[in-house]
């Protein structure tokens, strides 16, 4: 039976390597934070253990990534209660008076991340709740966004359910974005059951402190508040290139086509352009039919400004991908229909 892995709550990412983060713009060195969250325990006090994570720093960033580190190093993703298909710990609802429902909703929290911190599980919804309220305690203002996500490159043009759940928090007059979920590690997907299983720990630096345009690529918020703000709509998100998340892609600053879903047929040319921070020595291309396929490289003198450009002749019919490769690594692809 075949096996893929799939990122917790449904997400293939490659990882990359941990405790550096390159999502800051300072890009800062948080090892001696790391090394210092992973080494705390929780015994019965979630104020307690806030506290003593966050005691050593008067830096609010340091207070956070304390926070961010532990959850991903001490809480696995609960593929058993996920199977299951329960909405216990996942959604509250009520039905009574608006002062009634507060109290049985902060109860409900209450007991959610009891669960969490006792049974070291959790799926999105409790990742998420469990940063908010250690970021509460604190003292740093953080909200819950519920959303859409793709979880994989097929999805270029799909329309898709809400079914995850991010932080994002204030810092400097700029909201940045954590997923702490998809940072925490891996789960195994059966292909033939749909079923997830073996929860493996690699940390993925990706999903701290993100910034929008980056996030936006594979999150997208439903309500209007946080939509509103990414100045792109959900069909924009639907039908975006895929970008794979590494620390790779986050240095893509600009592309077009901006649609990942190009109309095409033979003989016509599809024309690339990328604007990338660091240097490329290889730019490649794969489609569903070859790979390495022949490309046409433009204005070769502006790669020394960073800009990629090269254009593709399209020659079959049967082509419906094309995917980009920096330096040998999967980077974007794009929908190709007829």
């Amino acid at each position: 039976m075949r096996k893929q892995i799939l990122i917790c709550c449904l997400l293939l990412l490659i990882l990359p390597a941990p405790g550096f983060s390159q999502n800051n713009s300072s890009a800062r060195n948080f090892q001696a934070v790391d090394n210092f969250a992973r080494t705390v325990k929780y015994e019965s006090s979630l104020e307690a253990l806030t506290n003593k994570l966050t005691a050593p720093y008067t830096d609010t960033t340091d207070k956070l990534r304390a926070i961010f580190i532990w959850i991903a190093d001490n809480i696995e993703y609960d593929y058993k209660l996920f199977n299951s298909g329960s909405e216990e710990w996942n959604h509250f609802n009520c039905r009574g008076t608006k002062a009634a429902c507060d109290v049985a909703r902060n109860e409900w929290e209450n007991n959610l991340l009891l669960h969490v911190l006792d049974n070291k599980k959790a799926v999105c919804n409790g990742y998420a709740k469990l940063f908010k309220r250690m970021c509460g305690i604190a003292g740093i203002q953080n909200d819950v966004v519920g959303g859409y996500v793709r979880k994989a490159p097929f999805q270029i043009g799909l329309t898709l359910s809400v079914t995850h759940a991010w932080n994002v928090v204030r810092l400097g007059g700029i909201n940045y974005y954590f997923d702490v979920t998809w940072a925490a590690g891996s789960c195994k997907r059966d292909e033939e059951t749909d079923k997830l299983s073996e929860f493996v720990k690699h940390y993925n630096d990706f999903y701290w402190q993100t910034p929008k345009s980056k996030f936006i690529r594979n999150h997208f918020p439903k309500e209007d508040k946080w939509a509103l703000e990414t100045g792109h709509n959900k069909e924009d998100f639907f039908n975006a290139p895929y970008f794979y998340p590494s620390e790779l892609t986050q240095n893509i600053e600009s592309n077009t086509p901006d649609s990942g879903v190009i109309k095409a047929g033979i003989g016509d040319t599809i024309h690339f352009t990328f604007v990338f921070k660091r240097p490329i020595r290889n730019l490649l291309v794969n489609t569903n039919n070859y790979e390495n396929v022949e490309i046409s490289l433009i204005n070769k003198a502006g790669w020394a400004n960073n800009v990629y450009q090269f254009d593709y002749i399209v020659k079959e019919n049967s082509l419906y991908y094309i995917e980009i490769l920096f330096d040998f690594k999967k980077a974007v692809r794009y929908k190709v229909i007829h």
